[in-house]
């Protein structure tokens, strides 16, 4: 390529911000070689002689088809493929890879199905690039994260990440797990450039789950993380030549990585033999250049001597004038699509109606309670203390409303009797429960007089923001957690959950993520994703079990006692939250268990009809339109 021409590296500000990074990465290594390169968005320039690099399933996807190239401009473009065969997204690559002068992939499997197209397609050869390595080889860097994961949301991952929480608590984890659609900027969830890099360099081992069955060997994500000295602890995948299973990575089932990556980090010998071996082939047998170099001839002949584009066909996704969009049209059709309308109509107004009417049915039951009490049903009640009680000067308060959880309540008290953190405190609150929740609670203290608890009791059930309110009233210590009766912490939540709101002083609260189980069983992740008001306002992801400012809690008015908000009592905290400016912060590490209980009575009551309550909300908390409208 000749000292005036250019290769321009095309990426969009729409779509999936990763590519850009590599075509980033890319265009560093040709650059290294004396070329001039950039890396320009949304746009083919064409003001001087110049080739082009683009990820087409990115591009076409998300660029408007007014800034589209040219068939000439398309005739000095390469295509830059990195997807796999048997997804819309390689079928988009490919039909676009077919218009464009030249092609590349990434995955041998790729580039076969693409001639076999016949698509004249290249293996574009990731390896080592000094662009990726923040770590430069230093053994003394301090790694104070063990696990560390990056891989976007899906349920396959989260269903395996829950199962892992069991291995996991004990150790520092970043699970990040940003939403799958396509993120055009960093997140907290989803780094970029320097810092995913720094992070890299300070963690000892990466899980690496795949996205689906037999999927590819996630070459990208692995090479950053080897060249930042985090060992591998992945899937099994075919491809992983010329790294060595259990010499430069450690390979296993979905359901053994962090069992794998536990024992790794139990042999630091081996944990450190095996991150300089993979380093150290990566860098030395597997260097990014020669494919840069390829890829620089190639642009030189293309700048040189375009290639004629070939004729536009159709392209995946495209509508296609026929029957199918006509379809609506057939009486019959409309005729039927009408009286689903209306049965869902018909449906949602009766739950509507059924909701209202067991709602209602609870407030006349406890006002007929108050009305016949003693002038006590008004006061909380003190149950019983333990010995440790009275002299406890607890930072944190464990706070737990109670009704009707005999069966549960138990494990739940154990689970903070267990915690690290030594200055707290446990305060029930029994809702008037009718099993023997209260016998369960008092027999569990009696067991640990030397946890500082005690139990209190409303006469008559007041309903779940009533008791939330009435136990921070109760509490001593300076923050606040919430945990449902049948739910669980593990030994580090408290501590963890601390240590974030020290570092983050200007949080109002924390929150960890959740292994959400069933019967026992482990099944996916709750509030696995960091403070987000645009996605808040959509919708409650972020569960009770946090750790709150008391005061600042006290100061916003607590939790609503609105009866039309029944189960919603925390996402009115939070929308709160948002409309006072508060924020909360997301520790990415799975430190507590929720209890999936989809039969239960409330549950069943809050999901009935959301209608009136979304509508209360908005109109309480006019920041949740404007998000909304934002976000359109």
């Amino acid at each position: 390529m000749s000292a005036d021409t250019t290769l321009s590296f095309v990426g969009t500000t729409r779509g999936n911000a990763f590519m850009n990074e590599l075509l980033e990465a890319v265009a560093y290594e040709v650059a290294q070689l004396g070329l001039r390169t950039e890396l320009v968005l949304d746009e083919f320039p064409d003001d001087g002689p110049r080739a082009y690099v683009i990820v087409p399933h990115e591009y076409f996807a998300c660029v408007d088809e007014g800034v589209h190239p040219s068939g000439e401009q398309l005739g000095r473009t390469i295509a830059f493929c990195t997807e796999q065969p048997g997804t819309h997204w390689f079928e988009l690559g490919a039909a676009h890879a077919r218009q464009a002068g030249a092609a590349v992939d990434i995955y041998p499997r790729s580039v076969r199905e693409l001639r076999r197209r016949g698509v004249r397609a290249e293996r574009f050869r990731l390896g080592y690039t000094t662009f990726w390595d923040a770590w430069g080889g230093d053994e003394e860097r301090a790694r104070p994260v063990d696990v560390v994961h990056l891989g976007a949301v899906n349920p396959r991952r989260l269903r395996a990440l829950a199962g892992y929480a069991g291995t996991l608590w004990p150790l520092e984890t970043r699970l990040l797990v940003p939403p799958e659609r396509p993120k055009a900027e960093a997140r907290a969830d989803f780094l970029l450039g320097a810092r995913k890099h720094e992070l890299l360099a300070s963690s000892k081992t990466l899980l690496n789950l795949h996205r689906q069955e037999g999927a590819y060997f996630e070459w990208v994500r692995v090479l950053e993380a080897v060249s930042n000295g985090c060992v591998v602890v992945s899937e099994h995948a075919a491809g992983c030549a010329p790294l060595v299973p259990g010499e430069h990575f450690v390979g296993g089932t979905l359901e053994n990585l962090a069992l794998l990556a536990d024992g790794l980090l139990r042999d630091e010998e081996r944990l450190a033999t095996m991150r300089r071996s993979a380093r150290d082939l990566v860098r030395d047998e597997l260097p990014m250049r020669p494919a840069a170099e390829r890829l620089a001839e190639l642009a030189t002949g293309l700048a040189r001597s375009p290639r004629r584009a070939r004729g536009r066909g159709r392209l995946p996704g495209e509508r296609v004038e026929g029957r199918a969009w006509r379809i609506g049209k057939d009486p019959r059709v409309e005729d039927v699509l009408w009286r689903q309308s209306q049965l869902l109509d018909w449906s949602r107004r009766s739950d509507a109606v059924l909701k209202k009417l067991v709602l209602g049915q609870m407030a006349l039951t406890r006002k007929l309670a108050e009305a016949v009490g003693d002038g006590e049903a008004a006061e909380v009640q003190v149950v019983g203390r333990t010995p440790a009680y009275e002299g406890a000067q607890p930072r944190v308060s464990v706070l737990v409303p109670l009704y009707n959880h005999a069966e549960e309540v138990s494990d739940a008290l154990a689970s903070v009797a267990a915690s690290e953190l030594r200055e707290l405190e446990v305060v029930v609150l029994d809702d008037a429960s009718t099993d023997a929740s209260r016998s369960s609670v008092l027999d569990f203290l009696l067991a640990h007089p030397y946890l500082p608890a005690m139990l209190l009791r409303h006469p008559f059930n007041r309903g779940l923001g009533r008791t939330r309110n009435d136990l921070v009233a109760a509490a001593r210590g300076e923050l606040v957690f919430m945990l449902d009766a049948d739910n669980a912490v593990y030994p580090t939540a408290l501590t963890r959950l601390v240590e974030a709101l020290d570092r983050e002083p200007g949080a109002f609260f924390a929150y960890p993520m959740l292994e959400e189980h069933e019967d026992g069983e482990p099944d996916t992740l709750r509030s696995w994703l960091p403070w987000d008001p645009e996605h808040l306002a959509e919708a409650n992801y972020i569960d009770a079990m946090s750790l709150l400012r008391r005061d600042e809690l006290v100061a916003l008015g607590g939790y609503t006692e609105d009866l039309r908000l029944h189960g919603w009592e925390d996402y009115d905290l939070w929308c709160r939250c948002l409309e006072r400016g508060l924020r909360g912060v997301l520790v990415p590490q799975m430190l507590a268990r929720y209890r999936r209980a989809g039969h239960s009575m409330l549950a069943s009551i809050t999901n009935l009809d959301v209608s009136e309550a979304e509508s209360l909300l908005r109109a309480r908390y006019p920041v949740l339109t404007t998000l909304r409208s934002e976000d359109d």
